[in-house]
């Protein structure tokens, strides 16, 4: 009894982690499963939305440093005329006025003359228009910089959206695997529990037969079993349940939605060498590409900074129009349109060591990002190598599991002949069905391991997608 609690207790196990799917009657394959997780789940369209953004701010960034046309027209009316008055004391100039031929010139000194003058520069109704056009001629290099960080952001983005389908994908067979195992050790269970009740009903009639071999004890110790096994057939009908249900939820289907999942399919082929995974992994895995993409961020922000010891040089451009129904003044019909064509600089000579600062700052971001990129290399290539010798341990283990369960249904029949002849006691019986239990879920089980190594391995190489 304590073996056959363990065994179903262990298969049960392997499947409780298990969490929410719904579908059509039609046999619900793995990449049917991924396909629809994909089109269905929020996280995709998080990412989607996250990779949106940083394209938009990519194209801001382009847009900076690019030629800027702009309008400008505005009419306005004041409360009266403007005008430009001028009050105060003109002195003449001194001069030397000859009387005639042959007479001495007169000097006039200079005079002081009081002015008042009031002059009409423009009506007090002005229209005007004007087209301006600037554009950064020269920027230090900083141009350069924020459009290259903003480029890998959008990389980084794109790299983001990846780790969620990877993510997603991961997680459907997961919960595949683990449904269709539920769904084995169900069917498990059940087979087990038809054959104990043939035993209950063989050990039955022996006993009532007065057989000299089985006792009573043997008939108790029968229906016991098989009363077990219906309570743990009970438990694993619910495991099976719950872990449809996880994927379910995963794929993003409907509550009262249920998948019919097709045949377990034979267990794929893998050959590739560990030096190859983890060469692979380094050109493909997201986390991998996404520090390499921060750490060429880092570069472009060390080149942001230092664009602070240069100058900046713009060019300005404008034409404009102004409406005004005075002909004289300011706004005349020389000063009415024109256009204006102009080069500035900006060059912050001190800045009491703040550039500095910033290019130190960015400088040792960015060896942080180096000693990160050495450690993520030795974690990656830690982690493929677990999950390739857990590759290679279950593919062993199938192997050996699938020999032990020959030999224990080959047990198994043998036992129950020679028990019908009542050559053999009722416990050798039970014993050699549970055994065939112990060794069909361990096959069970083992293959699921194997799956789930290949799923996680893909997952670390960052070619999950990539399944057929």
């Amino acid at each position: 009894m304590k073996i056959l609690l363990w065994i179903v207790s262990a298969c049960l196990f392997t499947v409780a982690w298990a969490e929410p799917v719904a579908l059509s009657p039609a046999l619900l394959t793995l990449n049917q499963a991924i396909r629809i997780a994909l089109e269905n789940n929020r996280a995709q369209q998080v990412s989607q939305a996250s990779l949106d953004m940083a394209e938009a701010q990519y194209r801001q960034a382009m847009a900076a440093f690019r030629p800027h046309l702009g309008l400008e027209a505005g009419f306005q009316r004041a409360d009266q005329d403007r005008s430009f008055a001028f009050q105060g004391m003109i002195t003449t100039p001194a001069m030397t006025l000859p009387i005639g031929p042959g007479g001495a010139p007169i000097s006039i000194p200079g005079q002081p003359l009081p002015m008042n003058v009031n002059v009409k520069l423009f009506d007090r109704d002005v229209g005007n228009a004007a087209l301006k056009m600037t554009y950064p001629l020269y920027t230090g290099g900083k141009e350069e910089a924020l459009t290259g960080m903003a480029k890998k952001g959008v990389e980084i983005a794109r790299e983001d959206k990846r780790r969620t389908e990877l993510d997603l994908v991961r997680d459907i067979n997961r919960y595949y695997n683990g449904a269709l195992l539920a769904g084995q050790l169900e069917q498990l269970v059940s087979d087990t529990l038809e054959r104990f009740q043939v035993l209950e009903e063989l050990t039955e009639r022996l006993y009532q037969n007065a057989s000299l071999k089985v006792k009573k004890t043997d008939y108790l110790r029968s229906r016991t079993t098989t009363a077990m096994t219906r309570s743990l057939f009970r438990e694993a009908k619910y495991a099976h349940a719950l872990a449809l249900e996880a994927l379910a939820n995963t794929m993003g289907l409907g509550l009262n939605a249920t998948p019919n999942l097709a045949p377990a399919p034979p267990l794929p082929e893998f050959n590739a060498e560990l030096e190859t995974l983890i060469s692979r992994a380094m050109q493909f895995n997201p986390d991998k590409q996404r520090l390499e993409l921060a750490v060429q961020a880092a570069d472009y922000k060390i080149q942001e900074a230092r664009s602070g010891f240069f100058p900046m040089v713009g060019l300005d451009a404008s034409a404009y129009r102004y409406w005004n129904n005075y002909d004289g003044g300011l706004i005349n019909a020389d000063n009415n349109r024109g256009w204006t064509l102009g080069v500035g600089l900006k060059w912050d000579l001190f800045d009491a060591g703040m550039t500095r600062a910033e290019v130190d700052g960015a400088r040792a971001a960015r060896m942080k990002l180096g000693a990160q990129r050495v450690l993520l290399d030795n974690g990656l290539a830690l982690q493929i190598k677990a999950d390739f010798l857990r590759l290679q341990r279950s593919r062993a283990q199938v192997g050996d599991d699938t020999q032990a369960r020959e030999f224990a249904e080959e047990n198994r029949k043998l036992n129950v002949r020679a028990y019908q002849e009542e050559m053999v006691e009722t416990k050798d019986v039970i014993e050699a069905q549970i055994i065939e239990a112990l060794a069909s879920s361990s096959l069970l089980r083992s293959e699921h391991d194997l799956r789930d190594a290949l799923a996680d391995l893909d997952y670390r190489v960052g070619a999950a997608l990539q399944q057929p």
